[in-house]
């Protein structure tokens, strides 16, 4: 009878501990799921979409020289706007002016010029697409760095010269460098190329341009 009583005894305390002990671990682990289960206050903020600045467009203003065939190197200035399309792709839109200077025929016979002043004006514009080829920094400082793009381009146009229209082809390359998110400096090579009957007989010429500008993004 003692025995029978003992091992009850044991049995039911082993019950009992086995019972806390699970009760206990329930509750640790709901704990942990509510604990998991609480989700963050995020604090929302309301804003105008239309007062986003996206910068897709960007004015410039050049000064440089165009080497116009067989009239020598002249100053022209030009204006541009570019329409970034996405980071890579953008198109442009360039006005320009210059004056060709005399031909080496004028210079060596000192005759009449073969061109009057009025039709020694040169202008053209051209719409182009570009494509920055290889963007980048430069570092001028340690602590200091500029965002920059290597970029082609090439597009179609009319150049008024001589007295007549020209039906234009350019194509050229540049180096575009961001001071800021509002302002950049362009160096762009160009070849404008259209035929020119001013010696008599038709010819293809390619016209070498350089310019060198600052250019405003809004």
């Amino acid at each position: 009878m003692e025995t029978w009583f003992r091992n009850f005894f044991l049995i039911s305390l082993l019950i009992s501990n086995v019972l806390v002990s699970t009760a206990a671990y329930s509750a640790d682990e709901k704990n942990i799921e509510d604990s998991v289960l609480i989700q963050p206050e995020i604090q929302r903020v309301d804003f105008d979409e239309a007062k986003i600045d996206s910068n897709d467009f960007e004015v410039s203003l050049f000064a440089g020289y165009l080497n116009i065939e067989d009239f020598g190197v002249n100053p022209v200035l030009a204006a541009k706007l570019n329409y970034y399309v996405n980071e890579n792709i953008f198109v442009q839109l360039t006005l320009a002016r210059s004056n060709a200077g005399e031909t080496s025929y004028e210079i060596l016979n000192g005759g009449a010029p073969l061109l009057p002043d009025e039709e020694r004006k040169l202008q053209y514009y051209s719409i182009d697409i570009g494509y920055n080829l290889l963007p980048g920094e430069a570092f001028l400082t340690d602590e200091t760095s500029y965002n920059t793009a290597f970029y082609i381009s090439g597009g179609i146009g009319n150049t008024t010269f001589a007295g007549s229209d020209r039906f234009t082809i350019n194509f050229g390359t540049g180096y575009r460098l961001l001071l800021n998110d509002s302002f950049s400096v362009t160096v762009d090579f160009r070849n404008l190329v259209f035929d020119n009957d001013v010696f008599g007989k038709n010819k293809v010429t390619n016209n070498l341009q350089f310019l060198i500008g600052g250019g405003w993004f809004f």
